[in-house]
């Protein structure tokens, strides 16, 4: 089952049918419960968004979807799913796609190890994709071949800036550029390639897929902050507790510089359900909620002049129209 959001885009929505399908069946070795597992997130209601977007992409682009470009985008939603497995672990989160995350149902380190397995088994289906879409092998425009060393060194470097009270922003969206946007960018430039593509025409679907990548990570943000457990599947204001210092709270540190003392951010602290409000009252006070709005809102000016520019105007609309309700959350 394809999530609704794709139900104005019956291709898409066929095509992610395959994607799921071939992440399924490719499955090799491993161990059956954990296999088990994995089969459960893949055949979950997520919304596929990369591998859509991927898939989006190429349909406005070229008009069609070719069989190589399914495989592209299950290599980009395997990829996808590691990083999801690795984040619950970080996050303690409790539930993902409506059911427990793979942390609760084993333990950290078999988590670890199945993202880990599954970063490696996303490239099973790049290689099928690069035969079939005849794709040279030093194409410069197929993506990244540091892809996966640049999505761990993302992972690397949230961990390793947590509890941080020296973070900043350009520290904080160079990181989300290189843990979250990098894979929305990649998908929307495999799914514009085609043989002879400009680089100029490359990189504008890899700006438009950061873009993306970055608006919808910066919401993320902000919906710890102001979504509860039960929509969210992981506790309000999970993060800040966790030591990882996001958009709201380092733009409200900017102007009001006595929360890191009032507060006490310190490993392993247990937060009261008062605190917490309190913290969100100074964030509400510094006006954080409302500069980190106009970030987003920034980054969407910018994914709709690039869609623009890269697509016909009756595809960009369209693609932009069905952007910009998932930015809103519409789902």
């Amino acid at each position: 089952m394809v999530h609704h959001i794709w139900d104005d885009f019956p291709e898409i929505q066929k095509g992610l049918e395959s994607v799921k399908s071939l992440m399924i069946s490719e499955l090799s070795v491993i161990h059956p419960e954990v296999k088990e597992k994995i089969i459960a997130y893949m055949e979950a209601p997520g919304k596929y968004l990369r591998s859509g977007l991927c898939l989006l992409l190429s349909q406005s682009k070229t008009g069609y979807i070719p069989e190589g470009k399914l495989y592209l985008a299950a290599y980009l939603e395997t990829l996808h799913l590691a990083t999801l497995i690795h984040d619950d672990v970080i996050d303690e989160a409790d539930s993902r796609r409506g059911m427990q995350v793979m942390s609760k149902t084993f333990s950290n380190r078999i988590a670890i190890y199945a993202g880990d397995y599954l970063l490696s088994y996303a490239n099973r289906f790049l290689l099928k994709a690069s035969n079939l879409l005849d794709i040279d092998k030093d194409d410069q425009y197929l993506g990244n071949h540091k892809l996966i060393e640049r999505i761990l060194a993302g992972e690397l470097a949230q961990l390793m800036n947590q509890f941080d009270q020296e973070m900043t922003m350009k520290a904080y969206l160079k990181q989300i550029k290189g843990k979250t946007a990098l894979l929305f960018a990649l998908a929307c430039q495999l799914g514009a390639w085609e043989k002879g593509i400009s680089k100029r025409e490359s990189r504008l679907a890899y700006n438009l897929g950061q873009s993306i990548g970055m608006a919808f990570q910066i919401s993320d943000d902000l919906i710890d902050f102001q979504v509860d457990k039960k929509r969210s599947g992981k506790p309000r204001m999970q993060d800040v507790q966790n030591g990882i210092y996001t958009a709201p709270y380092i733009l409200a540190k900017e102007s009001d510089h006595q929360i890191s003392k009032d507060f006490q951010f310190t490993q392993g602290k247990k937060w009261s359900e008062e605190s917490l409000e309190n913290l969100y009252y100074r964030l509400n006070e510094a006006k954080a909620f409302e500069k980190t709005e106009e970030l987003i809102n920034a980054y969407l000016v910018k994914m709709k002049n690039q869609s623009q520019k890269l697509l016909a105007a009756d595809e960009a609309e369209q693609v932009v129209a069905f952007l910009f309700k998932i930015m809103d959350r519409q789902f």
